[in-house]
């Protein structure tokens, strides 16, 4: 009969011990489980692996805030955060764009669409500058919504009202520079 440590007992050995072996053993233990896990979020192989390597790396750095909880459910709760936050950061990059009927690229140069461009372009440079900046924050530089609102003491909730009326904004008077040039 061979022994097998526990958990606790091999998070003691890396706590008191700094003894890594003792942490690649509680890896070999629940790395299955954790990519596994995230495999079912991400549906990547490569994502849930790299997920499920800084989920280990989060958990080792992390490791004298462990409660004495199952280390495995520990390890893979930290492993979701960190896939579900891929998962938002790729959802990010998919968002709509600034002008919501955008076309797929052609290799045709349309006028028009050079033209509504630098409309939009224009009216955006006419915004006052706290306006400005959440726009180029949110758009151009694709800076979550949550940093954004960091960033000015405000509330998501209250940065997503402001885009939405910035565009709001934005789409009027671009209409109305095209019914005055009619």
């Amino acid at each position: 009969m061979t022994f097998r440590p526990t958990d606790i007992e091999l998070i003691r050995e890396v706590l008191q011990d700094s003894n890594a072996h003792a942490f690649q053993t509680l890896m070999k233990r629940y790395t299955s489980h954790v990519y596994n896990a995230v495999l079912r979020l991400l549906k990547d192989e490569d994502n849930a692996q790299e997920v499920t390597q800084m989920a280990f790396i989060q958990a080792y750095r992390q490791l004298d805030s462990w409660r004495g909880e199952n280390f495995g459910a520990w390890v893979t709760i930290i492993a979701n955060h960190i896939a579900l936050r891929l998962l938002e950061k790729e959802k990010r990059r998919h968002t709509e764009s600034l002008d919501e009927n955008t076309d797929p690229p052609d290799e045709t140069y349309d006028e028009l669409k050079e033209q509504r461009l630098q409309s939009l372009e224009a009216a955006v440079a006419q915004l006052p500058e706290a306006d400005r900046q959440i726009i180029r924050w949110h758009y151009y530089e694709n800076i979550p919504l949550q940093t954004i609102a960091q960033r000015i003491g405000q509330t998501e909730n209250n940065i997503k009202v402001r885009i939405f009326r910035i565009r709001e904004k934005l789409k009027k008077k671009i209409e109305n520079e095209y019914t005055n040039d009619r």
